[in-house]
């Protein structure tokens, strides 16, 4: 009978012991980046001196969150608040947008981007030395090694003019393929896509710099922007509506630039919002509505349109950065347009316009503060 009076005690000793103790799974964490802690690390960053700014934050293409703080115009300037609707010249994220161009006409044509482009440039341009050595891939990845690039300084860049272009291809390449960042690459697209649509039936009397600008805008828009809905432009003269650039966020009069860049695009000059930049990035890498995944590897693969990418503790990152800056009075200070697109390895993606300087980049604000939301929170 003491056994039995004992037993229940036993057992529920057993019972607790074993509810209580510890096992191995109970310190497992899966380490990830929390979206919240990435929007509250973001706008941490941000507080640094910036006139204003709009972000979004996407995971698989669609948007988790979004904050705008600031002044697209200051008090000064007619006051208008920052929000993602509001349109910008996203400068060098237009090299994105041309490639994105460029590679769907290709398919279309049953092509790919080791394509050769010198049968595609105007009928009556002379073809220098190397030339038909150059790809589409090596153009729109900056490794064609074209003299007149090559030979500028760092801190220059080649007119991206029709008539300077023409000339360009005239004095010829290295063929070494160095990579070199200039925006003449993808002008030159703004030349090449009208011919390339119109191949085989091509005639140099149509090829001029009137007609290559006015048909590289309605096919972007036509391969690019109206499968998704977006009205976009490379001309927009209304001084009394956008986003104006300031050279920091206690500058009280910012500046406005005539967007005119239909004879100059390509490498730049698109103008758009953040929400209609967020859409585009949102298709390129989530969808096979612009692109397959066949040509979305060989972006990553040769940086096509992209540049400043890199790495962080999670992985690779693919990235696109816009800058553009005037200065409004002689040695004055640079009044800044800026705009910056990234696709992390886990499918998380930013956003981010910003219309003043600073003393960071865009891509080491956005970086870190997606390293700081990662782990086990």
């Amino acid at each position: 009978m003491r056994v039995r009076l004992f037993l229940p005690i036993i057992i529920a000793t057993i019972l607790f012991s074993s509810a209580c103790k510890k096992t191995a799974t109970d310190d497992l964490c899966i380490k990830s980046v929390n979206l919240e802690v990435f929007d509250s690390q973001l706008r941490s960053n941000l507080k640094t001196g910036l006139k204003g700014y709009t972000y979004l934050i996407m995971k698989n293409g669609q948007v988790k969150y979004t904050y705008s703080d600031g002044y697209a115009r200051s008090p000064q300037d007619g006051i208008q608040a920052w929000d993602e609707f509001q349109k910008m010249h996203v400068a060098s994220i237009s090299k994105t947008i041309s490639t994105v161009a460029a590679l769907r006409l290709l398919k279309m044509k049953g092509l790919d981007a080791k394509e050769r482009i010198y049968k595609y440039l105007p009928p009556d341009w002379q073809v220098g030395p190397n030339v038909k050595e150059i790809y589409f891939s090596d153009l729109m990845s900056h490794r064609n090694g074209f003299l007149d690039v090559m030979a500028l300084p760092a801190n220059t860049d080649l007119s991206c003019q029709y008539s300077t272009l023409k000339d360009m291809v005239e004095h010829g390449a290295n063929g070494l393929k160095s990579r070199k960042y200039s925006n003449a690459h993808h002008a030159l697209l703004r030349v090449i896509l009208p011919v390339l649509w119109d191949y085989p039936y091509t005639s140099a009397s149509i090829y001029n710099e009137d007609y290559t600008a006015l048909r590289y805008e309605q096919i972007v828009n036509q391969l690019v922007f109206n499968p998704l809905g977006i009205t976009a432009s490379l001309f927009d003269n209304d001084p009394n509506a956008g986003v104006l650039a300031y050279s920091s966020g206690s500058d009280p009069a910012g500046e406005f630039e005539t967007f005119d860049y239909r004879k100059t695009a390509g490498g730049f000059g698109w103008v758009l919002s953040a929400r209609d930049l967020a859409k585009f990035w949102a298709y390129l890498w989530h969808s096979d509505e612009l692109l397959d995944e066949e040509q979305r590897q060989n972006m990553r693969a040769t940086e096509m349109g992209l540049w400043n990418s890199g790495d962080t503790i999670t992985g690779p990152y693919h990235c696109k950065l816009g800058g553009w800056f005037s200065v409004p009075y002689e040695n004055g200070p640079k009044h800044w347009l800026r705009s910056a697109a990234v696709e992390f390895d886990d499918d998380i993606a930013v956003v981010l316009f910003v219309n003043s300087g600073s003393s960071r980049s865009l891509r080491e604000i956005i970086v870190e503060a997606y390293e700081k939301s990662y782990g086990c929170f």
